[in-house]
Protein backbone atom coordinates (compact mmCIF):
# COMPACT_ATOMS: atom_id res chain seq x y z
CA UNK A 1 0.00 0.00 0.00
CA UNK A 2 1.64 3.43 -1.40
CA UNK A 3 2.70 5.60 2.07
CA UNK A 4 3.54 8.49 0.21
CA UNK A 5 0.71 9.99 -2.50
CA UNK A 6 2.47 10.88 -5.41
CA UNK A 7 1.71 15.09 -4.81
CA UNK A 8 3.49 15.40 -1.45
CA UNK A 9 6.58 12.70 -3.50
CA UNK A 10 7.22 15.16 -5.99
CA UNK A 11 5.92 18.30 -5.46
CA UNK A 12 9.02 19.73 -4.19
CA UNK A 13 11.42 18.79 -7.01
CA UNK A 14 11.94 20.73 -10.09
CA UNK A 15 10.50 19.01 -13.14
CA UNK A 16 10.72 15.25 -11.32
CA UNK A 17 10.90 12.32 -13.22
CA UNK A 18 8.15 9.88 -11.63
CA UNK A 19 9.92 6.62 -9.96
CA UNK A 20 9.94 3.73 -11.69
CA UNK A 21 7.14 1.82 -9.80
CA UNK A 22 4.58 5.14 -10.67
CA UNK A 23 5.62 5.59 -14.58
CA UNK A 24 3.70 5.09 -17.50
CA UNK A 25 4.83 3.18 -20.57
CA UNK A 26 4.75 6.47 -23.30
CA UNK A 27 4.20 4.74 -26.60
CA UNK A 28 4.03 8.05 -29.41
CA UNK A 29 3.33 5.00 -31.99
CA UNK A 30 6.82 5.42 -34.02
CA UNK A 31 8.00 1.65 -34.61
CA UNK A 32 11.79 0.46 -35.61
CA UNK A 33 12.17 -0.38 -39.26
CA UNK A 34 11.61 -3.90 -40.28
CA UNK A 35 14.20 -6.18 -38.89
CA UNK A 36 15.25 -4.73 -36.10
CA UNK A 37 15.78 -6.43 -32.68
CA UNK A 38 15.71 -4.38 -29.43
CA UNK A 39 17.77 -5.38 -27.00
CA UNK A 40 18.63 -4.19 -23.25
CA UNK A 41 22.01 -5.08 -22.07
CA UNK A 42 21.53 -3.87 -18.68
CA UNK A 43 18.05 -4.49 -16.54
CA UNK A 44 18.26 -5.96 -13.21
CA UNK A 45 15.63 -8.59 -11.35
CA UNK A 46 15.42 -9.28 -7.57
CA UNK A 47 16.36 -12.53 -6.51
CA UNK A 48 13.97 -14.98 -5.30
CA UNK A 49 12.88 -14.07 -1.40
CA UNK A 50 14.47 -16.16 1.59
CA UNK A 51 16.86 -17.62 -1.74
CA UNK A 52 19.68 -18.06 0.35
CA UNK A 53 18.00 -19.80 3.46
CA UNK A 54 15.74 -22.38 1.26
CA UNK A 55 18.89 -23.26 -0.67
CA UNK A 56 22.06 -23.33 1.29
CA UNK A 57 22.17 -27.02 2.80
CA UNK A 58 24.34 -27.78 6.65
CA UNK A 59 25.99 -25.45 8.58
CA UNK A 60 25.56 -22.41 5.67
CA UNK A 61 21.79 -22.79 6.18
CA UNK A 62 21.81 -21.31 9.13
CA UNK A 63 24.51 -18.52 8.33
CA UNK A 64 22.53 -17.65 5.05
CA UNK A 65 22.03 -14.36 4.06
CA UNK A 66 18.52 -13.00 4.48
CA UNK A 67 17.05 -11.53 2.16
CA UNK A 68 12.93 -10.43 2.27
CA UNK A 69 9.98 -8.14 1.48
CA UNK A 70 8.43 -6.14 4.07
CA UNK A 71 4.62 -5.44 4.02
CA UNK A 72 5.37 -2.20 2.39
CA UNK A 73 6.68 -4.45 -0.54
CA UNK A 74 10.53 -3.02 0.42
CA UNK A 75 13.53 -5.57 -0.03
CA UNK A 76 15.71 -5.95 2.77
CA UNK A 77 18.99 -8.07 2.99
CA UNK A 78 20.66 -8.99 6.23
CA UNK A 79 24.32 -11.08 6.63
CA UNK A 80 25.66 -11.99 9.59
CA UNK A 81 22.84 -9.54 11.39
CA UNK A 82 23.90 -6.41 9.62
CA UNK A 83 21.77 -4.79 7.10
CA UNK A 84 22.71 -4.59 3.64
CA UNK A 85 20.17 -1.93 2.56
CA UNK A 86 21.68 0.98 1.30
CA UNK A 87 21.47 3.75 3.66
CA UNK A 88 19.77 7.15 2.73
CA UNK A 89 17.48 6.02 -0.55
CA UNK A 90 14.20 4.37 -0.23
CA UNK A 91 14.97 0.91 -1.87
CA UNK A 92 11.19 1.49 -3.32
CA UNK A 93 12.70 4.01 -5.45
CA UNK A 94 14.95 1.27 -7.35
CA UNK A 95 12.96 -1.66 -6.47
CA UNK A 96 9.21 -1.37 -6.65
CA UNK A 97 7.97 -1.66 -9.75
CA UNK A 98 6.42 -5.19 -9.51
CA UNK A 99 8.03 -6.36 -12.69
CA UNK A 100 11.64 -6.66 -10.29
CA UNK A 101 10.17 -9.85 -8.77
CA UNK A 102 6.80 -10.80 -11.04
CA UNK A 103 8.60 -12.38 -13.92
CA UNK A 104 5.01 -12.07 -15.88
CA UNK A 105 4.98 -8.46 -14.75
CA UNK A 106 8.73 -7.90 -16.30
CA UNK A 107 7.50 -9.70 -19.58
CA UNK A 108 4.79 -7.30 -20.11
CA UNK A 109 7.26 -4.46 -19.36
CA UNK A 110 8.95 -5.56 -22.45
CA UNK A 111 6.66 -5.64 -24.79
CA UNK A 112 4.87 -2.58 -23.77
CA UNK A 113 8.44 -0.71 -24.53
CA UNK A 114 9.28 -2.69 -27.28
CA UNK A 115 12.39 -4.76 -25.75
CA UNK A 116 13.01 -8.08 -27.35
CA UNK A 117 15.73 -9.50 -24.96
CA UNK A 118 17.12 -8.42 -21.90
CA UNK A 119 19.89 -9.06 -20.23
CA UNK A 120 18.91 -9.73 -16.13
CA UNK A 121 21.75 -8.57 -13.39
CA UNK A 122 21.34 -9.42 -9.62
CA UNK A 123 19.97 -6.80 -7.73
CA UNK A 124 21.37 -7.66 -4.44
CA UNK A 125 23.47 -10.68 -4.77
CA UNK A 126 26.95 -8.94 -5.48
CA UNK A 127 26.71 -6.82 -2.27
CA UNK A 128 27.89 -10.32 -0.43
CA UNK A 129 31.37 -9.95 -2.29
CA UNK A 130 31.57 -7.54 1.24
CA UNK A 131 31.09 -10.81 3.01
CA UNK A 132 34.71 -11.21 5.19
CA UNK A 133 34.21 -15.59 4.34
CA UNK A 134 35.39 -15.72 0.95
CA UNK A 135 34.39 -19.01 0.46
CA UNK A 136 31.29 -18.63 1.68
CA UNK A 137 30.82 -15.75 -0.60
CA UNK A 138 31.55 -18.71 -3.38
CA UNK A 139 28.79 -21.24 -2.32
CA UNK A 140 26.21 -17.98 -2.47
CA UNK A 141 26.65 -16.85 -5.63
CA UNK A 142 27.19 -20.84 -6.95
CA UNK A 143 23.06 -20.46 -5.51
CA UNK A 144 22.32 -17.25 -6.95
CA UNK A 145 23.68 -18.91 -10.57
CA UNK A 146 21.68 -21.81 -10.06
CA UNK A 147 18.08 -19.89 -9.66
CA UNK A 148 18.97 -17.38 -12.16
CA UNK A 149 19.51 -20.32 -14.91
CA UNK A 150 15.80 -21.60 -13.41
CA UNK A 151 14.52 -17.95 -13.80
CA UNK A 152 15.72 -17.23 -16.94
CA UNK A 153 14.67 -20.82 -18.60
CA UNK A 154 11.22 -19.70 -18.88
CA UNK A 155 11.39 -16.98 -21.34
CA UNK A 156 15.45 -17.97 -22.17
CA UNK A 157 15.11 -16.35 -25.83
CA UNK A 158 13.92 -13.09 -23.94
CA UNK A 159 15.52 -13.24 -20.22
CA UNK A 160 19.24 -13.45 -20.18
CA UNK A 161 20.61 -14.00 -17.23
CA UNK A 162 24.06 -12.34 -15.90
CA UNK A 163 25.75 -14.65 -13.63
CA UNK A 164 28.26 -13.77 -11.71
CA UNK A 165 31.81 -15.09 -11.69
CA UNK A 166 32.54 -15.91 -7.92
CA UNK A 167 36.81 -16.96 -8.98
CA UNK A 168 38.34 -13.37 -8.68
CA UNK A 169 39.22 -14.80 -4.99
CA UNK A 170 40.37 -18.16 -6.45
CA UNK A 171 41.32 -17.08 -9.99
CA UNK A 172 42.63 -20.81 -11.01
CA UNK A 173 39.44 -22.18 -10.42
CA UNK A 174 37.74 -19.80 -13.04
CA UNK A 175 37.79 -21.86 -16.19
CA UNK A 176 36.02 -24.84 -14.10
CA UNK A 177 33.29 -22.51 -12.91
CA UNK A 178 32.50 -20.93 -16.53
CA UNK A 179 32.23 -24.34 -17.96
CA UNK A 180 29.34 -25.20 -15.23
CA UNK A 181 27.84 -21.62 -16.06
CA UNK A 182 27.33 -22.82 -19.76
CA UNK A 183 25.94 -25.88 -18.68
CA UNK A 184 23.75 -23.87 -16.56
CA UNK A 185 22.96 -22.20 -20.04
CA UNK A 186 24.35 -18.86 -18.35
CA UNK A 187 25.14 -16.90 -21.70
CA UNK A 188 26.27 -13.67 -19.47
CA UNK A 189 29.25 -12.69 -16.94
CA UNK A 190 29.57 -10.55 -14.28
CA UNK A 191 32.90 -9.95 -12.08
CA UNK A 192 33.04 -6.82 -9.42
CA UNK A 193 34.03 -3.15 -10.54
CA UNK A 194 35.88 -2.93 -7.73
CA UNK A 195 36.48 -5.43 -5.02
CA UNK A 196 38.93 -4.53 -2.35
CA UNK A 197 41.75 -6.32 -1.63
CA UNK A 198 41.96 -7.88 -5.21
CA UNK A 199 44.17 -6.35 -8.26
CA UNK A 200 43.08 -7.51 -11.78
CA UNK A 201 46.39 -6.85 -13.26
CA UNK A 202 47.88 -9.62 -10.28
CA UNK A 203 49.74 -12.31 -12.21
CA UNK A 204 48.02 -14.46 -10.49
CA UNK A 205 44.71 -13.50 -11.95
CA UNK A 206 45.77 -14.28 -15.25
CA UNK A 207 44.17 -17.48 -15.04
CA UNK A 208 40.89 -15.74 -14.87
CA UNK A 209 41.39 -13.64 -17.86
CA UNK A 210 42.44 -16.32 -19.66
CA UNK A 211 39.74 -18.45 -18.96
CA UNK A 212 37.06 -15.73 -19.64
CA UNK A 213 38.95 -14.98 -23.17
CA UNK A 214 38.97 -18.82 -24.44
CA UNK A 215 35.28 -18.84 -22.69
CA UNK A 216 34.01 -16.59 -25.46
CA UNK A 217 31.86 -14.69 -23.23
CA UNK A 218 32.59 -11.18 -22.76
CA UNK A 219 32.69 -9.90 -19.43
CA UNK A 220 30.93 -7.21 -17.75
CA UNK A 221 31.32 -4.65 -15.25
CA UNK A 222 28.35 -2.64 -14.03
CA UNK A 223 28.18 0.05 -11.08
CA UNK A 224 28.10 -0.31 -7.92
CA UNK A 225 26.92 2.09 -4.58
CA UNK A 226 29.63 2.91 -3.05
CA UNK A 227 29.24 5.47 0.03
CA UNK A 228 32.58 7.74 -0.69
CA UNK A 229 30.36 10.94 1.09
CA UNK A 230 28.19 11.55 4.14
CA UNK A 231 26.69 14.48 5.31
CA UNK A 232 25.08 17.39 3.40
CA UNK A 233 24.52 16.70 -0.53
CA UNK A 234 26.39 13.05 -0.01
CA UNK A 235 23.49 10.86 -1.68
CA UNK A 236 23.60 13.00 -4.83
CA UNK A 237 27.14 13.15 -4.64
CA UNK A 238 27.69 9.33 -3.88
CA UNK A 239 25.13 8.58 -6.84
CA UNK A 240 26.76 10.76 -9.56
CA UNK A 241 30.11 9.90 -8.71
CA UNK A 242 28.73 5.89 -8.70
CA UNK A 243 27.11 6.58 -12.33
CA UNK A 244 30.71 7.57 -13.89
CA UNK A 245 33.42 4.87 -12.51
CA UNK A 246 35.16 3.32 -15.40
CA UNK A 247 38.14 5.80 -16.03
CA UNK A 248 40.50 4.26 -13.77
CA UNK A 249 39.37 0.45 -14.40
CA UNK A 250 39.71 0.46 -18.10
CA UNK A 251 43.24 2.41 -17.95
CA UNK A 252 44.65 -0.73 -15.94
CA UNK A 253 42.75 -3.19 -17.80
CA UNK A 254 44.56 -1.16 -20.77
CA UNK A 255 48.24 -0.31 -19.56
CA UNK A 256 48.60 -3.70 -17.68
CA UNK A 257 48.03 -5.55 -21.02
CA UNK A 258 45.44 -7.70 -20.07
CA UNK A 259 43.42 -6.20 -23.21
CA UNK A 260 46.44 -6.92 -25.15
CA UNK A 261 47.66 -10.21 -24.01
CA UNK A 262 43.90 -11.52 -24.19
CA UNK A 263 42.62 -10.14 -27.77
CA UNK A 264 39.73 -12.92 -27.33
CA UNK A 265 38.71 -11.01 -24.40
CA UNK A 266 35.61 -8.81 -24.98
CA UNK A 267 35.15 -6.38 -21.70
CA UNK A 268 31.43 -4.41 -21.43
CA UNK A 269 31.44 -1.21 -19.02
CA UNK A 270 27.26 -0.91 -18.17
CA UNK A 271 25.45 2.24 -16.94
CA UNK A 272 28.39 4.60 -17.32
CA UNK A 273 27.46 5.69 -20.48
CA UNK A 274 29.68 6.48 -23.25
CA UNK A 275 30.59 10.05 -22.52
CA UNK A 276 33.51 8.63 -20.43
CA UNK A 277 35.10 7.31 -23.66
CA UNK A 278 36.87 9.94 -25.69
CA UNK A 279 38.42 12.17 -23.64
CA UNK A 280 39.52 9.13 -21.91
CA UNK A 281 41.29 7.13 -25.00
CA UNK A 282 42.80 11.15 -25.63
CA UNK A 283 44.17 11.28 -22.46
CA UNK A 284 45.22 7.71 -22.30
CA UNK A 285 47.03 7.60 -25.49
CA UNK A 286 48.84 11.19 -24.62
CA UNK A 287 50.26 9.66 -21.33
CA UNK A 288 51.15 6.46 -23.16
CA UNK A 289 53.33 8.91 -25.51
CA UNK A 290 54.49 11.52 -23.11
CA UNK A 291 55.98 8.61 -20.27
CA UNK A 292 56.49 5.82 -22.61
CA UNK A 293 59.64 5.22 -21.46
CA UNK A 294 58.60 4.74 -17.76
CA UNK A 295 55.55 2.54 -18.23
CA UNK A 296 55.50 -1.64 -18.31
CA UNK A 297 54.57 -3.43 -20.16
CA UNK A 298 55.42 -2.14 -23.22
CA UNK A 299 51.94 -2.02 -25.74
CA UNK A 300 52.22 -2.68 -29.42
CA UNK A 301 49.46 -0.35 -30.23
CA UNK A 302 48.51 3.01 -28.55
CA UNK A 303 45.84 2.37 -25.77
CA UNK A 304 42.51 3.35 -27.62
CA UNK A 305 43.43 1.03 -30.02
CA UNK A 306 42.80 -2.25 -27.31
CA UNK A 307 39.51 -0.27 -26.30
CA UNK A 308 37.89 0.13 -30.06
CA UNK A 309 39.33 -3.54 -30.67
CA UNK A 310 37.61 -5.29 -27.48
CA UNK A 311 35.73 -2.74 -25.49
CA UNK A 312 31.85 -1.78 -25.49
CA UNK A 313 29.58 0.77 -23.39
CA UNK A 314 26.06 0.52 -22.43
CA UNK A 315 24.37 3.88 -22.09
CA UNK A 316 20.55 4.75 -21.24
CA UNK A 317 19.86 8.52 -21.76
CA UNK A 318 23.18 10.21 -23.22
CA UNK A 319 22.92 12.75 -25.57
CA UNK A 320 26.42 14.02 -25.33
CA UNK A 321 28.03 10.27 -25.59
CA UNK A 322 25.90 9.52 -28.61
CA UNK A 323 27.44 12.60 -30.69
CA UNK A 324 30.56 12.15 -29.21
CA UNK A 325 30.61 8.82 -30.47
CA UNK A 326 29.19 9.88 -33.86
CA UNK A 327 32.48 11.93 -33.95
CA UNK A 328 35.15 9.57 -32.68
CA UNK A 329 34.29 6.29 -34.40
CA UNK A 330 32.48 4.66 -32.00
CA UNK A 331 29.51 3.33 -32.81
CA UNK A 332 31.03 -0.37 -32.91
CA UNK A 333 31.37 0.11 -29.36
CA UNK A 334 28.10 1.23 -27.92
CA UNK A 335 25.17 -1.03 -26.46
CA UNK A 336 21.50 0.21 -25.54
CA UNK A 337 20.34 -0.44 -22.25
CA UNK A 338 16.71 0.37 -20.72
CA UNK A 339 18.15 -0.22 -16.97
CA UNK A 340 14.91 -1.31 -16.36
CA UNK A 341 13.86 -0.80 -13.11
CA UNK A 342 16.43 1.46 -11.45
CA UNK A 343 15.32 4.90 -10.49
CA UNK A 344 17.80 6.27 -13.36
CA UNK A 345 16.46 4.08 -16.03
CA UNK A 346 14.33 5.52 -19.11
CA UNK A 347 12.00 2.70 -18.71
CA UNK A 348 8.99 4.39 -19.86
CA UNK A 349 10.48 6.18 -22.33
CA UNK A 350 12.66 3.45 -23.82
CA UNK A 351 10.61 3.71 -27.42
CA UNK A 352 11.86 7.69 -27.77
CA UNK A 353 15.02 7.29 -26.98
CA UNK A 354 15.23 4.29 -29.30
CA UNK A 355 13.69 6.61 -32.24
CA UNK A 356 16.01 9.45 -31.42
CA UNK A 357 19.19 6.71 -32.27
CA UNK A 358 17.70 5.75 -35.62
CA UNK A 359 17.16 9.95 -36.57
CA UNK A 360 20.75 10.49 -35.61
CA UNK A 361 22.85 7.47 -36.48
CA UNK A 362 20.24 6.20 -39.25
CA UNK A 363 18.78 2.69 -39.88
CA UNK A 364 22.01 0.26 -39.86
CA UNK A 365 23.91 2.05 -37.52
CA UNK A 366 20.96 2.29 -35.08
CA UNK A 367 20.17 -1.70 -35.57
CA UNK A 368 23.39 -2.56 -34.38
CA UNK A 369 23.30 -0.49 -31.31
CA UNK A 370 20.05 -1.13 -30.33
CA UNK A 371 20.51 -4.98 -30.59
CA UNK A 372 22.33 -6.12 -33.57
CA UNK A 373 25.98 -5.53 -31.59
CA UNK A 374 24.18 -7.35 -28.78
CA UNK A 375 23.27 -9.88 -30.37
CA UNK A 376 26.50 -10.68 -31.85
CA UNK A 377 28.70 -10.48 -28.45
CA UNK A 378 26.42 -12.68 -26.80
CA UNK A 379 25.68 -15.16 -29.90
CA UNK A 380 21.60 -14.27 -29.09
Amino acid sequence: MEDISLKSRYEDVIDPILWPRDRAVVDDGWRPPAGTRIISVDDHGMEEEHLWEKRLTGADKERAPKLWQSEDQRFHLEVDGQSYDIPGLDSALAEGRPGMWDRDQRLADMDAEGIDASLIFHARAMSLVRMKDKDFFTRCIDVYNEWLAEYCAVAPDRLIGVGILPTIYNPDASREYIRKMKDLGIKALQIPSAPKNVGYNAKEMEPMWAAIAESGIPVMFHVGAYLEYSGFGATGANLTKNLGPYRPLWSLLAFSGILERHPGLNVVFCEGGIGWVPWTLQDADRVYRSYGTELKPKLKELPSYYFKRQCYVAFMHDDVGLKQAKDYDLTDNILWSCDYPHGESIFGESRSEIRKIFEMFGDEEAKKIVGGTAARLWNL
